[in-house]
């Protein structure tokens, strides 16, 4: 048989944003792992009103327009937010909310459907096939 034995540490591998009361965008280890943040270090926040879709544009120019700061730590990822989740009129004072995350490597962009956050696991539809 060919056995492969999990060695790795870390509270989750399932790619997951939140949205924080204080804010900030979080991304979880497994969002860190999977799509390789620390090669970036900066993202572009966008929103679809419509779709209701909040994208992360994944880029190395911190000087490319809209640019922010990507913050590591233990694992994790921070961006502040406030002034865009304002901007836009997205809740996120009330409490911190969860949602999962897609990749779209052809433009190097994270995808969060925040129409509704994460419950109880698995969601059903592909974010990308939105766009």
């Amino acid at each position: 048989m060919g056995f492969e034995f999990f060695t790795e540490s870390g509270r989750g591998f399932r790619p997951r944003a939140s949205i924080r009361k204080q804010g900030q965008i979080g991304l979880n280890q497994g969002a860190v792992r999977r799509f390789e943040l620390q090669r970036w270090g900066y993202v572009v926040l966008g929103f679809d009103r419509e779709k209701q879709l909040l994208a992360l544009k994944l880029t190395a120019d911190r000087d490319e327009p809209g640019a922010q700061r990507v913050v590591m730590k233990d694992g994790s990822a921070t961006i502040s937010a406030r002034s865009f989740l304002e901007y836009f009129d997205i809740s996120y004072r009330e409490e911190t909310r969860q949602y999962d995350v897609e990749f779209d490597a052809a433009q190097a962009l994270l995808v969060v459907s925040i129409g509704g956050e994460v419950e109880n696991g698995e969601r059903e539809e592909q974010l990308i096939d939105s766009l």
